[in-house]
């Protein structure tokens, strides 16, 4: 069966694809991304790491491990021995030799008209290369967004580059999920709204105070169908989850 795009209207979460489709692909790779697009996703999130010699490739660890039978870590390698790791095998003999991408290269990828979502993993001090290898993409401004769970990269791009959307990432049972907790932080970092893991009713009742009170909320990893159902209802603004293509099915039927 072939999945429409949903019509995005105000009351309609864009539907983004947590690490690309990585129900079915290998996270964080082109072939993810690939996928995502081809299932009519609005969206992808990604993540970024350093490698030693300083450049930004898109990967949710540190360490190699958990993806491939590799046990160095990224910022320990340089980019050249990085691109000879196969993260692909560990998923499926499909994707058997995918690499790590790099972020220029998979944002020269995006479809026009289409989003990323760049969550910035670690304490990032090159931000400024961060912005530099957005700018020298074809993206658009609007259509690039930051991510983070590090206060100060929040603060950083919202100071020296207002221009972009910076959300910062957070996990309300760590404030009791309380709206005063979560709105002051956004206060401090000057956070585009706020970015919250989903993981009870409790937290769903939060983003129904926020948007009440009409502040962004972007809404991380949902992927069971009750919560991608009240979430809608609750006009979150994004919903980021493994299966793009059921959240996609549940917003067709509204």
């Amino acid at each position: 069966m072939k999945l429409v795009a949903h019509s995005v209207g105000t009351k309609s979460p864009l539907v983004i694809a947590h690490r690309g489709a990585s129900y079915k692909a290998p996270e964080n790779t082109l072939a993810a991304y690939s996928l995502a697009w081809k299932l009519n996703s609005d969206a992808i999130e990604l993540d970024i790491r350093k490698t030693k010699d300083g450049f930004l490739v898109c990967s949710h660890d540190n360490n190699l491990n958990r993806i491939s039978s590799n046990r160095k870590s990224i910022s320990s390698m340089l980019l050249s021995e990085l691109t000879k790791v196969d993260v692909g095998s560990w998923k499926s003999k499909e994707y058997k030799n995918e690499r790590m991408p790099l972020l220029s290269k998979v944002l020269s990828t995006i479809p026009k008209g289409k989003k990323v979502f760049i969550e910035i993993k670690g304490a990032l001090k090159e931000i400024d290369e961060l912005i530099s290898i957005v700018k020298k993409s074809k993206l658009k401004i609007k259509d690039c967004h930051f991510l983070s769970y590090i206060p100060a990269n929040i603060k950083k791009i919202k100071k020296d580059f207002p221009n972009f959307k910076a959300t910062l990432n957070t996990i309300p049972a760590f404030y009791n999920y309380e709206i005063e907790k979560i709105k002051k932080l956004m206060k401090s970092t000057n956070s585009d709204g706020i970015s919250l893991h989903i993981d009870s009713s409790e937290s769903i009742k939060l983003v129904k105070k926020l948007k009440k009170e009409e502040n962004f909320v972007l809404t991380w990893t949902v992927n069971d169908s009750r919560f991608m159902r009240k979430l809608t209802k609750w006009q979150a603004d994004g919903i980021i989850t493994d299966y793009p293509q059921k959240l996609i099915k549940i917003l067709n039927k509204k």
